[in-house]
């Protein structure tokens, strides 16, 4: 099988290979790919249309049951009624909850995270018998670190 010297196919032979030793050379049987591809897109197709197929006897049986619960004639009314009780009920209730999010949120950041051993992992602090302190604050400057403890100033992080 031979290409026209522009299409993608052709390019993905090697320069100066024919069509068939260019197969053979690179082991892809480009005849039994384009058969294999033509199948698997009438596969796609033919899976596409069932799911069209379901999704179409879906939306039917969702419309039926909307029509069951809203019969055409007190629609309105009903939904008039449902927004109602959405405005007046649940859309302050959920703020209020979205406000004492926001506030516990604050609270816990402000006074709470204080108390709370810093983060990362700790070490003992050389020289300072025993006392901990955060490994990154050792590692960002050791020579400040001890600097500091033979200035015997306190260790502060």
């Amino acid at each position: 099988m031979a290409f026209p010297a522009g299409t993608p196919a052709r390019k993905l032979l090697l320069p100066g290979i024919s069509a068939k030793a260019g197969s053979v050379a690179v082991g892809f049987d480009l005849d039994g790919a384009v058969d294999f591809f033509s199948g698997l897109w009438q596969l796609v197709k033919a899976k596409a249309a069932e799911i069209l197929a379901y999704l179409a006897t879906l939306f039917s049986a969702l419309a039926k049951k909307v029509d069951e619960l809203l019969p055409p004639d007190t629609r309105s009314e009903t939904l008039r009624q449902w927004l109602h009780v959405a405005v007046t009920v649940v859309l302050p209730a959920a703020l209020g909850a979205l406000v004492l999010l926001c506030v516990a949120r604050c609270c816990w950041r402000c006074c709470c995270a204080r108390n709370r051993a810093p983060r990362g992992r700790l070490m003992v602090a050389p020289g300072r018998g025993g006392a901990r302190m955060p490994r990154d604050v050792f590692e960002d400057d050791p020579r400040r670190y001890f600097r500091d403890l033979r200035a015997r100033k306190p260790l502060v992080y």
